[in-house]
């Protein structure tokens, strides 16, 4: 295979610890830099850039103390429980609450924001669900820029259960990534709380979590639910998740494309139905904030309408995978790795 060149200072992947060492030629001078980047085929924006490849004989340790290092998984590698044992996991699990925790705070501040806004004009609904859409498209985006490289950038407990259905990521990986997004989001929630200084949150001013039982049944919001979950992980893993997609969309964009998919999720769905104020689509920041407002009403859908979207885009992943570890495949390898094995 011939060398690759780069226009970035990536030129040699210690893979052993996961780890890229940058050389940096300027103003005369050699510099070295020591950077660390945790491979994991489930990082969304990657679309797999950071995965490795299982079939390489060299890469058997990490992928004994990091299964989901490569993608496509078998269903024995990842419901097994040695990754627990290593610190790194951890880490990264408490990375995704830490981000889940500042996501929700934000989020929950825009919400209790721009709820009088319903009432102040004529088009109702509109201009606060407008605002909370713009918020959501840029936080979303930032967020997941600065937690990929670290944890893989999921902040939602659907992307994390999504990654898991289509054999991107461990059960160990996905037990603590969600249950760190919960109590990330519950510390956000009593965040928002506290900095608005009024008693719990009014749970009709939480977008996305309140439903009025008066209005809408239970099984029209599940059905609301399902399909804007399965939309939402079938979007974002096509344009953050796919290999196919690395040379058509730059992994440097997919994050703010993903930021789009949750924004058009949730603009569609907000007025589809008197009573629902939009699909939840990420149930650890319903969570929290609903923790915040002492109000559980109908929580579950947020769980069982997101964990069924997540199971039927991992049957059609596992239908139709965009790659295969049946033979050594290219497309699953970082140009950084490929540059390091032609030589």
């Amino acid at each position: 295979m011939a060398a690759i060149s780069f226009n970035h200072p990536v030129t040699r992947v210690d893979e052993e610890r996961g780890h890229f060492f940058g050389h940096e030629h300027g103003f005369g001078h050699h510099h070295s830099t020591h950077i660390i980047s945790r491979p994991f085929a489930g990082r969304i924006g990657g679309n797999q850039q950071f995965a490795i490849n299982h079939l390489h004989p060299d890469r058997s340790s990490i992928l004994h103390r990091t299964p989901d290092a490569a993608p496509y998984l078998s269903w024995s590698d990842s419901f097994r429980l040695t990754p627990l044992l290593h610190l790194e996991l951890w880490k990264q699990a408490f990375y995704e609450g830490w981000a889940m925790c500042m996501f929700t705070f934000l989020s929950g501040l825009t919400t209790l924001a721009v709820a009088p806004l319903g009432e102040a004009t004529s088009l109702g609904g509109f201009v606060p669900t407008l605002i909370g859409v713009t918020e959501t498209i840029i936080s979303l985006a930032l967020f997941i820029y600065v937690a990929g490289p670290v944890s893989g950038g999921h902040v939602n407990p659907l992307i994390t259960i999504g990654t898991f259905c289509a054999r991107l990521a461990t059960f160990p990986r996905t037990v603590l990534y969600v249950s760190f997004q919960l109590v990330g989001a519950t510390i956000g929630g009593f965040l928002v709380r506290a900095a608005i200084d009024n008693g719990p949150l009014p749970a009709k001013a939480l977008a996305g979590c309140y439903l009025d039982p008066q209005l809408t049944t239970p099984a029209t919001a599940y059905v609301i639910e399902t399909l804007s979950a399965l939309s939402l992980v079938y979007l974002a893993f096509g344009v953050g998740l796919d290999p196919r997609q690395r040379l058509v969309v730059s992994p440097s964009l997919a994050p703010i494309l993903v930021g789009f998919v949750v924004g058009l999720v949730l603009f569609c769905s907000a007025f589809v139905k008197k009573g629902y104020m939009g699909a939840c689509v990420n149930p650890a920041r319903c969570f929290g904030l609903m923790a915040a407002s002492g109000s559980w009403n109908y929580h579950y859908i947020h769980w069982t309408g997101d964990i069924t979207g997540a199971v039927i885009n991992g049957f059609f992943c596992w239908l139709m995978p965009p790659g295969s570890n049946a033979r050594v495949d290219d497309m699953t390898l970082s140009p950084a790795v490929e540059a390091e094995e032609s030589k």
